[in-house]
């Protein structure tokens, strides 16, 4: 087995580890990111996801830097879909369009290389130092040697392999995983016009936790519930009565991307393989069920067709790790401020409930915004390692004000830039000078502070 060197390995190439690759690099790093799947990007282009969630406070923008540049290139082909830039809950983006455009930010720095179809199936650990790790493609097996190591899986799957402490909630509390899928050949003005003339009792345009929200790009309803309430479903079809389903326009004309979540108890680390296996043939099969559904019972929908279902699952929730810091309730509702503040987060927090229907929900006023604190991305009792993503260090109620993509990616450029910091300097991650790592980040464009404030507030 031969042996490559590196200063930075990044695993996992969803959009927090390609933002975390690029800081990285462009701080100097020689940089290798590993992904598992034939594409970048994770669960914002092969999940298909196609909402991007986190950029407001209701009245501020909160994310700039690497975020902010990769949302201006989706913009520049025409591949975002905004109302007000500033307080939008989310942007609607096409999942397609992302996978070259992400590519395309790669290889314009020489510093990264990237291997595709590729797995991290081993970590090497010395002296409670993580140094690297052994990758697995289909046709080779190689060393991976590495001054920093983050982990960007989203399950904490490096972490826990190296040893880190990590929390996982019971299959029965744990947040349900979702599956996206797109429907082709949708008339949306007569959608739009079938829910005019037919105010909703039971759903909503939007989640629940999204209602404070002044602004809303483009067309989304949240739940199928008034549609069937009166309908003679075939058997098949009677489960659909409790099944969320979401959906949005896109930027593309006659197209809809669904979100449809439902509970069967299945952790998506689970030991079970079967557990895993039982979700994805679920969750596919229901993708079927709902179009079939729309198709019957929803106007503008008559002559819609599935088009796609993601490549991968929508986990919500995993491992978290027990880092140096826990982002608690009480730090979200008092828009808390740190010393160690490398980005910012707004959406409301809380959590999807197990069984899919409904959702529990923490509220911040318009303008407030919490700092998210570089300690929660450094797992306890190991050096040389770095974790950005859903599987930071946090209490379960805060997951939804940190595990949105856009906050994904804000953190995935704040351990970049530690990490080639922490290579420059000589030093490990939790060593890093914090106001050398802040400074840093600010000239590269990225929000740490509240709106009008020009230096983060004290606070431990």
């Amino acid at each position: 087995m031969r042996t490559e060197e590196y200063d930075v390995l990044v695993a996992g190439g969803g959009t927090t580890g390609v933002i975390a690759g690029l800081a990285a690099a462009r701080n100097g790093a020689r940089t290798l990111i590993v992904e598992r799947q034939r594409c970048l990007g994770g669960q914002f282009t092969a999940g298909s996801q196609g909402a991007w969630v986190g950029f407001s406070d209701k009245a501020n923008r909160i994310v700039s830097g690497m975020t902010w540049e990769l949302r201006d290139l989706l913009m520049e082909r025409g591949a975002v879909v905004e109302d007000d830039p500033e307080t939008d809950v989310c942007f609607l983006y096409d999942p397609e369009v992302s996978k070259v455009v992400l590519n395309e930010m790669l290889g314009r720095e020489e510093n990264i290389t990237t291997y595709f179809n590729t797995s991290v199936v081993d970590v090497i650990v010395e002296d409670d130092t993580v140094v690297g790790a052994i990758i697995q493609s289909q046709m080779d097996r190689i060393e991976i040697r590495a001054k920093v190591v983050i982990d960007t899986t989203g399950d904490a799957s490096v972490a826990a392999q190296a040893g880190a402490p990590f929390e996982i909630r019971p299959r029965k509390e744990i947040q349900p995983m979702t599956l996206i899928g797109r429907l082709a050949g949708v008339d949306l003005d007569k959608v739009q016009a079938h829910y005019a003339a037919n105010p909703v009792e039971f759903d909503h345009h939007v989640p629940p936790a999204w209602r404070d929200y002044k602004s809303f790009p483009g067309f989304m309803h949240y739940g199928i519930r008034d549609d069937l309430k009166n309908a003679k479903l075939p058997q098949h079809l009677e489960y659909l009565r409790h099944w969320l389903v979401i959906f949005t326009s896109t930027p593309n004309p006659g197209e809809v991307t669904i979100n449809c979540s439902g509970a069967i108890e299945a952790q998506s680390t689970a030991a079970e393989f079967e557990d895993r296996a039982r979700q994805e043939i679920v969750s596919q099969a229901c993708l079927y069920d709902v179009a079939e559904a729309m198709r019957t019972y929803i106007p503008g929908f008559e002559n819609a067709y599935l088009s796609l279902i993601a490549s991968q699952l929508g986990v919500r929730e995993s491992r978290r790790i027990i880092g140096d810091y826990k982002l608690t309730l009480d730090d979200f509702t008092s828009a808390r401020e740190f010393e160690d503040n490398v980005g910012r987060a707004a959406m409301p927090a809380g959590f999807h409930t197990p069984e899919g229907e409904t959702m529990t929900v923490y509220d911040l006023p318009a303008g407030q915004s919490m700092g998210i604190p570089y300690r929660c991305m450094l797992p306890q009792t190991r050096e040389g390692l770095l974790v950005a993503g859903r599987c930071v260090s946090y209490e379960p109620p805060v997951a939804n004000t940190i595990r949105n993509m856009a906050q994904c990616m804000v953190m995935g450029q704040a351990v970049g830039t530690a990490a080639a910091l922490a290579v420059e300097h000589g030093t490990t991650p939790r060593a890093v000078d914090i106001p050398l790592l802040q400074a840093t980040l600010r000239e590269q464009g990225a929000t740490l502070d509240p709106a009008g404030a020009s230096s983060v507030a004290a606070g431990v």
